[in-house]
């Protein structure tokens, strides 16, 4: 993890925190800014990328730094844009850009390091998944999978399915009021991880981490988004689980009694929260769902690896 947890100190207005929860993510413009995506939403997906580790430890965002990566020519009107993106982005989520620095380099590079605080009873992480425990989803799948196969398999959709499948890619969130809600339901007891590098790989990184397994029963998934992949031969359940990623929804695992008051919390947010299956002893990820028994692949995204052909 690139999460690092170490005592506060009682400064004034910092009382009521345990705990600073700290997280770096870098974005490039080869590998992070996808095709008619602009400077201004590629800043922004940066900051959603550096808070959405937060936001799966329930932590309040503090502030974020930025070092800055130009290659030599890059024009003002786009160093303008990269900034005006990286505030919006801050602000979206009542945070704040503290500083950074500026270098050159040999392509955009966008260096983040984010601050966060936490109470250290409200503190969720991916070793926190307990057998007989649900998993839930913040968010609906596929919609980036969709988009990835627009932009580079050339899939034609109809427009409103393409426009929110781009969307996605363009416009990612981050889950950071949500997570701070379920922080105080009792983050200690709540496993909780983003699944930016997909869904497959993230249940098998919270599965390894907290020393468990799980069984999905069901992938949230619009209907016409599934109705669409069925009418052009595509495997739903692969979009969702294999073929997406970035979508930086929260994959949670928490206790029975507590998953209804965590479903309104959410709600009155605006989030609906899917169950999607429970976690076992038994060390496997199996998908049982729409009449298939499976075993469930860590595929995903990970750097320096040879990619998965999924896309």
């Amino acid at each position: 993890m690139d999460d690092a947890v170490a005592k506060a100190f009682k400064n004034e207005g910092l009382e009521d925190f345990e705990l600073i929860i700290a997280h770096t993510d870098m974005v490039t413009e080869s590998m992070d800014m996808a095709p008619g995506m602009s400077y201004r939403q590629l800043a922004k997906k940066a900051v959603v990328a550096n808070l959405s580790d937060l936001a799966s430890k329930g932590a309040r965002p503090l502030g974020l730094l930025f070092a800055w990566g130009l290659p030599s020519g890059f024009k003002v009107e786009y160093v303008i844009e990269l900034a005006r993106g990286l505030n919006e982005g801050a602000l979206q989520y009542g945070t704040y850009i503290l500083g950074g620095d500026l270098g050159e380099a040999k392509e955009l590079t966008l260096a983040g390091f984010a601050m966060g605080l936490s109470r250290r009873d409200g503190l969720m992480r991916r070793s926190s998944a307990k057998p007989g425990q649900i998993l839930a989803l913040t968010g609906l799948m596929g919609w980036t999978a969709l988009g990835f196969k627009i932009l580079f398999e050339g899939l034609e959709a109809p427009r409103k399915l393409k426009d929110k499948a781009l969307k996605s890619l363009y416009e990612p969130i981050a889950r950071v009021r949500e997570g701070q809600a379920l922080a105080k339901l009792g983050g200690s007891r709540i496993g909780c991880m983003d699944i930016s590098d997909g869904l497959a790989i993230s249940l098998h990184q919270l599965a390894s981490s907290s020393m468990v397994g799980a069984v999905l029963t069901n992938i949230p998934m619009d209907e016409n988004l599934k109705a669409f992949a069925l009418d052009q031969g595509l495997d739903p359940l692969s979009l969702c689980l294999y073929e997406g990623g970035e979508e930086y929804e929260l994959l949670i695992s928490l206790p029975e009694e507590v998953f209804e008051e965590a479903r309104k919390s959410l709600s009155s947010l605006g989030c609906i929260l899917h169950e999607i299956g429970y976690v076992t002893a038994e060390r496997r990820i199996i998908l049982k769902a729409e009449g298939r028994e499976e075993e469930i692949k860590p595929l995903g995204w990970e750097h320096l690896r040879e990619k998965p052909k999924i896309r």
